[in-house]
């Protein structure tokens, strides 16, 4: 009884309930391998639709607790907090390792109900399969229950980890779990076709659940590097991180899978290897999760969980399928019917193999790269390989790609011959080669390695983007969307060129008030500004480019109070070609400089150092009249007239106030005679009073100025990096549509 009083019920017995169901629908279907009967199925479809009913239910009843700060909940407090904002305390959900369990069970089970009517005459194998992969997460889930009560209730939580308090953080984990969920299918689907020894219809109906999981877990691998790039200040999206790699690896086995099955819808070739590879994609995500949830990268990975007590359960579940998978293999590779390859090879076909081959040896380097904490374990010095190894070992795999992507267009099933080839790249080669030569010269590319893969990227762009022109018009753009994915291809490994081997950091500290030259750019350190509600310290820092335009931007440096860690926000300022990305490093706010903030009414004066500010008045028509932009509700201007004096000399300064109803605020600074800055931080209108912000100003002998050391990127063209994927998503999104639309249509022809 002991065991039941620690436990929340409500939530508990969903869990309970979602496990009774699961083993009642596998019993089930069962039944219906045996005798298909529409009754077994009916029970048996009902059983597991109890199943995903329950996991909704537990989710639910976790996302209640959250939202009403529970804190008797042990998950509850350590992974929220009053201080948290809504969607945060929401998203702490999936914040640690229980929670995130729950969510991948979650998307699991909803998928499997649309599964069930999909997978037609196999449903009962495809489902058997499908829900002992559920199964093997409600196992994690009864053994760690979300739903431990503490002993007593505190009174507020541990809070989020500061890096999870950022807007991606409510969207990303669910997409990428969504993703996780779905690798699950293509393996059902090839155990269920082995074991029944049933290989006519897998293909077919494996490939749009195939290409719908490479497009969410693609999405959220976006996120992730977005995120990433615009959280941690260090520059970049992508850090060769073992955790980031544990998504990244199955990613790569969804492109040779859905290549793969499309060769096999085509030429009826390369089941075997297809069906190797669909085992592969979901241990590969097993194993990841193993190395990101046992606690064995704990010393490598910024991103990992600890350990809680749960390897043995992650080792015995991919011991499991990784078991099951061999055993079906050995037994049943030799008796797979597949055509043999006959492919001459300047054919598509033998170019597509050739893809996929590079595709799956950059996936074993990664992979090896990954486990090399575990593979090094042992020794003396067990350690990791750095992003070096990655970028070194890719590279030439890359330029391979990009060389066999800018071909396939031309290529046909039959084969052709090389003055063929030729002759239709000719025109693509030349545009190819002019992009290419512009971007050498944009970039003062000298590296002869580094020119042919901006041209062979150049290539791959301009000939599956004619492809796509050619095809839309002919058949529509949705029998497009393979060759519109290649286009992609292209501008990513170009963008992944130009912002990595390309940028240009520099190291400076700026001192408060004082410009400073950064390359083209002029640098000032305005002022510190303080934590304002949710908003975090920042300071603010005005740039000048070259061309005399000029902006402000606000990098972030801020002590998180619950954990005492030290946090920076880069700031990013979008051009067309480059982003300008200013990271802060440390900031020492000075000694004996003054930096206020005070709130004046009318007529009302103050004193800082030798410096004396009077409110005057507001002025409404600092901008236009700021009555009627009120009424207009866009943004809205009002000036604060203060008059200062100092050695006696007098000056009006109208520092503005901006603001707009969806919370947008500017509050510009305006130089002080003399030296140092004032501003408007706020206006209360009730007492008809402001609240002005005075830094810089010298309060004692031999001032020290605060000074902001700060980290100055060019990132020529990373933007590519995040429109090349999204191309590569929305070519995906079309073939799964199409092919979605051809499985149907062969569903249709086979029922008559």
């Amino acid at each position: 009884m002991n065991y039941f009083s620690q436990l929340y019920l409500p939530g508990a017995l969903a869990i309970w309930c979602a496990l009774l169901f699961a083993l009642t629908a596998i019993w089930g279907y069962s039944q219906v391998l045996t005798e298909d009967d529409p009754d077994k199925r009916r029970f048996a479809r009902r059983a597991y639709q109890f199943f995903a009913l329950s996991v909704v239910l537990a989710a639910g009843v976790l996302i209640i607790l959250l939202m009403r700060r529970d804190f008797r909940i042990e998950y509850v407090y350590q992974y929220s907090g009053l201080d948290l904002q809504w969607f945060f305390q929401f998203a702490a959900f999936w914040a640690g390792q229980k929670g995130s369990f729950l969510i991948w069970l979650l998307w699991g089970s909803l998928l499997g109900v649309p599964l069930a009517y999909a997978a037609k005459r196999d449903e009962a194998a495809v489902m058997i399969v499908f829900t002992l992969t559920q199964l093997g997460l409600l196992f994690i889930l009864v053994r760690e229950n979300p739903f431990v009560m503490l002993a007593q209730t505190p009174t507020d939580g541990s809070g989020l980890n500061p890096l999870l308090q950022d807007y991606w953080m409510v969207i990303h984990p669910p997409i990428m779990f969504i993703g996780y969920a779905a690798t699950a299918i293509p393996f059902s689907f090839a155990v269920a076709a082995m074991w029944r020894r049933r290989y006519d219809r897998w293909a077919s109906a494996t490939f749009p659940w195939a290409l719908g999981g490479f497009l969410v877990l693609g999405t959220a691998i976006l996120m992730g590097g977005y995120w990433a790039y615009r959280t941690l200040g260090w520059g970049g999206y992508w850090g060769w991180d073992p955790v980031e790699n544990a998504s990244l690896i199955p990613w790569l086995l969804g492109v040779v899978l859905i290549h793969g099955l499309h060769l096999e819808r085509q030429k009826q070739r390369y089941r075997r290897a297809n069906l190797v590879v669909a085992c592969l994609l979901y241990l590969s995500v097993l194993y990841g999760t193993f190395l990101t949830r046992s606690g064995v990268l704990a010393d490598f990975s910024v991103h990992s969980f600890v350990d809680l007590g749960i390897s043995g359960w992650l080792i015995a579940l991919m011991g499991f399928f990784f078991a099951m998978s061999v055993w079906l293999l050995a037994t049943r590779l030799g008796q797979i019917p597949t055509e043999s390859n006959e492919d001459p090879v300047l054919s598509r076909g033998t170019f597509l193999v050739l893809s996929t081959i590079a595709v799956g040896i950059a996936t074993l380097v990664i992979a090896i790269g990954t486990s090399a904490p575990i593979l090094t374990r042992f020794m003396e010095n067990p350690g990791q390989v750095g992003p070096t190894f990655y970028n070194r070992v890719n590279q030439p795999i890359a330029i391979l790609i990009a060389g066999l992507l800018s071909l396939v267009p031309y290529l046909t099933w039959r084969g052709n011959s090389a003055r063929e080839i030729a002759r239709q790249i000719g025109g693509a080669s030349v545009a190819a080669l002019i992009m290419a030569v512009g971007l050498a010269m944009g970039l003062r590319i000298t590296q002869p390695l580094h020119l042919l893969f901006v041209f062979l990227a150049s290539l791959a762009l301009v000939t599956n983007l004619v492809r796509t022109v050619q095809k839309g018009r002919r058949g529509g753009l949705r029998s497009a969307g393979g060759y519109l994915a290649h286009v992609g291809v292209g501008i990513i490994l170009i963008g992944f060129l130009a912002s990595s081997a390309y940028d240009e950091s520099t190291k400076v500290t700026l001192e408060q008030g004082v410009a400073r030259q950064v390359g083209d750019l002029t640098l000032t350190f305005n002022r510190y500004i303080p934590r304002q509600g949710f908003e975090k310290e920042k300071m603010e820092v005005e740039v000048v480019r070259a061309d005399g335009s000029s902006y402000l931007a606000y990098p972030k440096l801020f002590v998180n109070q619950r954990t005492r860690q030290v946090m920076a926000n880069p700031h990013i300022h979008r051009l067309a070609l480059k982003d300008l990305y200013i990271s802060p490093i440390d900031f020492d706010p000075g000694q004996t400089m003054g930096s206020e903030q005070f709130e004046l009414t009318k007529d009302q004066s103050t004193t800082l150092g030798d410096v004396t500010l009077r409110f005057v008045d507001f002025d409404l028509q600092a901008e236009g009249n700021a009555l009627v932009q009120m009424q207009e509700g866009g943004l809205v201007t009002i000036g604060a007239n203060v008059a200062v004096e100092r050695n006696g000399n007098s000056v009006e300064l109208q520092p503005l106030y901006r603001f707009s109803p969806n919370g947008q605020v500017e509050s510009p600074v305006v130089p002080l005679p003399g030296g140092g800055l004032l501003s408007v931080l706020g206006i209360n209108a009730s007492e008809g009073a402001v609240r002005l912000a005075v830094s810089g100003v010298a309060t004692g002998p031999n001032p020290k100025p605060a000074r902001l050391s700060v980290d100055v990127t060019k990132k020529p063209l990373i933007n590519l990096v995040w429109y090349g994927l999204y191309v590569v998503l929305a070519g995906g999104m079309l073939a799964t549509w199409q092919r979605a639309r051809e499985l149907r249509i062969l569903d249709s022809l086979r029922a008559k």
